[in-house]
């Protein structure tokens, strides 16, 4: 037996069976069902795989509808929803003996807010001054 971390790494490591497609193993063990939290690790790195470095992961919900069998591959095939300069999204299936194990909802990548940017923000855009600026947010005269 090794070292727990590099396990957990080679149990991580997807293998990219077509654009969008990932295989991930699932270890022989004794226990009645693949634990949770390493399919959803499996697939935050399959949707982590489909966009830049640079945007991180912002939130993961998941839904676990059927259990996940010991020593069966689980497939995960992810949806690039959007791939926007504000953030990008991507929703992941898995999948273990032809059905649905686990349905992702959209995950939320944005970019990274400690890499320089060349873009130049208006005055307020970030903080909402805009909106009063439009008559939103101000009083009315009585």
């Amino acid at each position: 037996m090794g070292n727990p971390v590099d396990n957990l790494v080679d149990l991580l490591d997807l293998e990219q069976i077509e654009t969008n497609i990932f295989r991930g193993r699932s270890p022989e063990e004794s226990l009645q069902r693949v634990f949770g939290g390493q399919v959803a690790g499996q697939a935050l790195i399959a949707a982590g795989r489909t966009v830049a470095p640079d945007r991180p992961v912002h939130s993961l919900h998941a839904y676990f509808l059927r259990p996940g069998v010991p020593g069966v591959p689980i497939v995960y095939q992810v949806d690039r929803l959007r791939d926007g300069r504000a953030f990008t999204t991507r929703r992941v299936l898995g999948c273990s003996r032809g059905a649905q194990s686990l349905p992702l909802p959209p995950i939320s990548i944005f970019p990274n807010p400690h890499l320089s940017s060349t873009r130049s923000w208006p005055d307020g855009a970030r903080t909402g001054g805009s909106a009063q600026r439009a008559g939103r947010g101000r009083r009315r005269p009585r």
